[in-house]
């Protein structure tokens, strides 16, 4: 079974926007690394909870 040209398109549309996603979040934690403070505490904290809910 094939896929059609609109199917392929679709899917390369989700696959760079994931990928620009990611990115997007690594230099966000870059970030916050470098930045340290209050926000990267504040960052952290929100990932171990979201990561116990799931």
């Amino acid at each position: 079974m094939g896929y059609t040209a609109r199917q392929l398109a679709l899917y390369y549309r989700e696959a760079v926007a994931a990928e620009n996603r990611a990115q997007a979040q690594a230099i966000v934690a870059a970030n916050l690394g470098f930045a340290g403070g209050k926000e990267a505490q504040k960052a952290v904290k929100g990932l171990l909870e979201r990561r116990v809910q799931q």
